[in-house]
C-alpha cells in the first residue's frame, strides 16, 4: 500500500515541473523564430487603449478600497520592511533568470545578496546588502525572453498586475508558476505559505499603487509612461548597457551660454 501511495503521488509534486518544461520548451521555439534584433527602445505601443483603459478601470474598482486599507495598516518604516522582505523572495527567481540570460555577474550578485539578506538581514527584512554593495538586479522572463529574441507586443492591463506586454505577461505565467519559494514554501508548510507570500506581494504592490495615484491626473497614462520608462531601464541593463533611461521629465533644459561681447566694445546699460 505505502508504494502504491508513493506512485500516486509523483504526478502532483511533477506537475509543476511539466508546465515549467512546456513553458521553456514553447519559449525557445519562439524565440528560435523570432528575429535576433533586440530594440530596448521598447515604444509605448497600446493600439487597444480602450480596452485597455476599460481593464484598468476595473483593476481600480477593485484595487483602490484594498489599497486605501493596506496603505492605512502598513505606515512607512513597517512598509519599508515588508518591500525589503519581498524583494528579498523574490531574488532566486531573479538569480534564475540572471543564468538564463547569460548574465553570470548578475547573478552571483543576486546569489550573494540573497545570502547575505537572509542571515544578517533577518530573513530579509533589512536590505543590508545594498548598503554592504550589492545592489539589486533586474531578472524576470520577460526579460529572458527579450534577450532571446522574443518581440514585445503591444501593451496590455492586467488584471491585479497592470502594466504589460504580451511578451511581459508571459514572463509573468512562467515566474509565478516556476517561482521556486513558492515551490520550496508550498511542499514543506502546504499551501497557506503560497498564499501568505501572495498577501504579502498584495500589500506591497497595494500600497505603492496608492501611492502613485495620489501624485498623478491622469493615472492610466502615469502608470504606462512609468511602466515603460522602467522596463527600457531593464532591457538595457540585460544587454550590458547602462540601465538609467533619460526622459524629458528628468532630463535638465539644455542651457544656452551668454554670448561673448566683442572686444573694444561696452555692452549698453
Amino acid at each position: 500500500m505505502e508504494t502504491s501511495d508513493k506512485h500516486s503521488q509523483r504526478p502532483a509534486h511533477a506537475q509543476p515541473w511539466i508546465i515549467l518544461s512546456i513553458a521553456f520548451v514553447a519559449s525557445a521555439l519562439l524565440s528560435g523564430c523570432a528575429g535576433l534584433h533586440r530594440d530596448a527602445s521598447l515604444p509605448i505601443n497600446d493600439p487597444n487603449e480602450r480596452t485597455n483603459r476599460a481593464l484598468f478601470s476595473t483593476n481600480q474598482a477593485v484595487l483602490h478600497p484594498l489599497s486605501q486599507v493596506v496603505k492605512a495598516v502598513t505606515p512607512g518604516p513597517i512598509h519599508d520592511r515588508l518591500h525589503d522582505l519581498n524583494a528579498n523572495l523574490q531574488e532566486p527567481r531573479v538569480f534564475a533568470n540572471d543564468v538564463l540570460q547569460g548574465r553570470f555577474n548578475a547573478a552571483v550578485t543576486t546569489l550573494a545578496r540573497f545570502i547575505t539578506n537572509s542571515s544578517i538581514g533577518i530573513g530579509g527584512l533589512v536590505d543590508v546588502a545594498t548598503l554592504g554593495g550589492l545592489p539589486r538586479q533586474s531578472g524576470d522572463f520577460g526579460q529572458t525572453l527579450f534577450v532571446w529574441g522574443v518581440s514585445e507586443g503591444p501593451y496590455m492591463v492586467l488584471p491585479y498586475w497592470g502594466p504589460s506586454t504580451t511578451r511581459d505577461a508571459l514572463g509573468t505565467i512562467v515566474d509565478t508558476v516556476g517561482d521556486p519559494v513558492g515551490w520550496f514554501l508550498g511542499q514543506r508548510f502546504g499551501w497557506g505559505a503560497s498564499v501568505g507570500t501572495g498577501l504579502l506581494d498584495a500589500s506591497v504592490r497595494l500600497s505603492e499603487l496608492k501611492e502613485a495615484e495620489d501624485v498623478s491626473i491622469d493615472f492610466y497614462a502615469f502608470l504606462r509612461s512609468a511602466y515603460y520608462q522602467q522596463r527600457r531601464a531593464d532591457l538595457r541593463e540585460a544587454l550590458g548597457l547602462p540601465p538609467m533611461v533619460e526622459s524629458p521629465a528628468t532630463t535638465p533644459p539644455a542651457t544656452t551660454p551668454p554670448a561673448r561681447t566683442p572686444r573694444g566694445r561696452t555692452r549698453s546699460r
